[in-house]
């Protein structure tokens, strides 16, 4: 089983990027990195890259007239980047994304999560991701809400005396913790 990660403020270098990038785009995959990545930024029409620097690195075209870098874009579209990459490289496997809402603006968390699943069930991969946001705990709530088969589930670890047990949240349960405010996190 492959397993992929992308760690929450820890990205991959430049280079493993472009890398990356170039074997998703090889095996002609590169539409599954953009139509998610446009959720972010409408403005995204393709993606390259680049040696011009000496340093190969992946380039956005925005419609500017040239290229940018994908740094240029954004913190928060840099780790979603690295995200859905892993998802789609991934493939049949499992991908482990700590601090999954990492530089995003809670405001597009219906629409990152909503494309993460999309992502995920092209490629078959199972995702465990971590946050301490309620607001990201809501928004997975509700994208997976709208999609035809619920298959999120929310386990938050809690001590009891010595003991770290793993509370299961399914949707019944999550839906009505989020209607009463009950911490999940």
């Amino acid at each position: 089983m492959r397993v992929g990660v992308a760690i929450g403020n820890k990205r991959h270098s430049i280079q493993e990027e472009a890398t990356l990038f170039s074997k998703i785009d090889d095996a002609s995959r590169k539409d599954e990195l953009i139509k998610p990545l446009k959720f972010l930024d409408n403005r995204l029409r393709d993606l390259a890259v680049s040696v011009a620097s000496g340093t190969p690195m992946i380039n956005c075209d925005i419609g500017l007239g040239q290229r940018i870098p994908l740094s240029q874009m954004g913190e928060g579209m840099a780790h979603f980047f690295s995200v859905i990459s892993e998802i789609v490289h991934t493939a049949n496997g499992v991908v482990l994304i700590d601090e999954i809402d990492n530089g995003l603006h809670y405001s597009v968390m219906v629409d990152v999560w909503k494309a993460i699943a999309q992502a995920a069930e092209k490629s078959d991969t199972q995702i465990f991701a971590t946050t301490h946001s309620f607001e990201c705990i809501r928004a997975a709530h509700q994208a997976f809400s709208e999609r035809y088969v619920y298959d999120l589930r929310l386990h938050r670890l809690e001590r009891v005396k010595d003991e770290i047990r793993a509370i299961t949240y399914d949707q019944e349960m999550l839906e009505a913790a989020l209607m009463t405010d009950l911490e999940v996190r």
